[in-house]
C-alpha cells in the first residue's frame, strides 16, 4: 500500500483546526526533537504540527525549582493517503536517529541571570560552551541526563555522555537550553549520544536534575539567622499530657509536571499533498 502524507495547513482557508492544549506554565520545558529526514518534525509543546499533518502528546513541565524531572513525547501520529483509494489513514510514525534533540526551558535563562536580558554578562556572539559557563556562573548545573525510549512496547535505554551535554541560552531567547544533539550547534561535533540509537514509535523521554535555580531566584542571599532572646529562662516542667500527642504528617511539597493534552480536528479540504519517502 502506497502513503503519501498530507501537508495541511498551508492554504488558510483549507483546513480548520481545533487544539486543546493544557495551560502554559511560567517555566514550561518539553522536548524538542527532529528524526534524521525531518519527519517527524515536532519543535514545541502544542502537539501539533499541521504542515506535516502531525499530532503527538508533549509530557512537560514547570521548572522553576531545583529538582530531578522527566519531559517526553509520545504518541506521534501521522496522516497518510493511500494512492490507490485516496482514503487518510492515520497511523503510528516511527522515529530514527535525529537531527534535533533538545529539552527546551521557557523564560528560565532569563529568570535566573544567564539569558539574554543581562545586557552585562551576555554575549550573543559567544559559543555555545561559553553560554554554558555564564549559566554556570550563575551557579546553574545540569547533571544526570537520561534517556529513556519504548519501541512497539519495548522500553531501551539510550546511552549519554553528560560531559558532552550543554546548557544555557544557547539561542538567545531567554530559554534555558539543554541541547542533546544539534545538527547545526556544537553538539554536532561532539554529540553526547549515537544517533542511531534512537528509534522508537511509542514515547522518547529525557530525564535530568537541575540545581542553583532556588538560588539564583533568591538572589544567592543566604536566609538570615535567629537571635535568641538575651534572657530566656528554661520553660517550666509540665506533667505530660493524659490523651496521647498527634502529630502532623510532613508534607513534601515538589514542582508537579503539567500533563498536555493536544487533539486536533482537521477538515483536509483542499489540503495540498505530497509524496515523502521514509527510509
Amino acid at each position: 500500500m502506497k502513503l503519501r502524507k498530507i501537508m495541511a495547513g498551508i492554504v488558510a482557508t483549507a483546513v480548520a483546526a481545533t487544539m486543546a492544549v493544557a495551560a502554559s506554565a511560567e517555566n514550561a520545558a518539553f522536548v524538542m526533537y527532529a528524526d534524521a529526514d525531518w519527519y517527524p518534525s515536532l519543535m514545541d509543546a502544542t502537539g501539533v504540527n499541521e504542515d506535516a499533518g502531525l499530532t503527538w502528546t508533549a509530557g512537560t513541565q514547570d521548572i522553576s525549582a531545583d529538582g530531578t524531572y522527566t519531559v517526553s513525547i509520545s504518541d506521534v501520529m501521522g496522516t497518510s493517503v493511500d494512492e490507490e483509494t485516496g482514503d487518510e489513514v492515520t497511523d503510528k510514525v516511527t522515529a530514527e536517529g535525529a537531527v534535533v534533540f533538545c529539552v527546551d526551558i521557557e523564560g528560565l535563562a532569563d529568570a535566573v541571570g544567564c539569558g539574554i536580558s543581562n545586557e552585562e554578562e551576555y554575549d550573543k556572539n559567544a559559543s555555545s560552551a561559553d553560554k554554558m559557563a555564564l549559566a554556570k556562573a550563575k551557579g546553574i548545573e545540569v547533571t544526570d541526563v537520561s534517556i529513556k525510549q519504548v519501541l512497539d512496547g519495548a522500553e531501551s535505554e539510550v546511552a549519554v555522555d553528560n560531559s558532552k551535554v550543554l546548557f544555557g541560552d544557547i539561542e538567545g531567547n531567554g530559554k534555558l537550553r539543554i541541547e542533546i544533539y544539534n545538527e547545526y550547534g556544537e553538539t554536532k561535533a561532539d554529540a553526547p549520544i549515537n544517533m542511531a540509537d534512537i528509534y522508537f514509535n511509542d514515547s522518547l523521554s529525557v530525564t535530568f536534575t537541575i540545581t542553583g535555580i532556588d538560588a539564583a531566584l533568591a538572589g544567592g542571599e543566604e536566609p538570615a539567622e535567629t537571635e535568641k532572646p538575651a534572657d530566656t529562662e528554661a520553660p517550666a516542667e509540665t506533667e505530660a499530657p493524659t490523651t496521647g500527642d498527634s502529630t502532623k504528617p510532613n508534607t513534601n511539597t515538589g514542582v508537579e509536571g503539567i500533563a498536555v493534552v493536544a487533539g486536533v480536528a482537521v477538515l483536509a479540504t483542499g489540503a495540498i499533498i505530497v509524496a515523502k519517502k521514509r527510509k
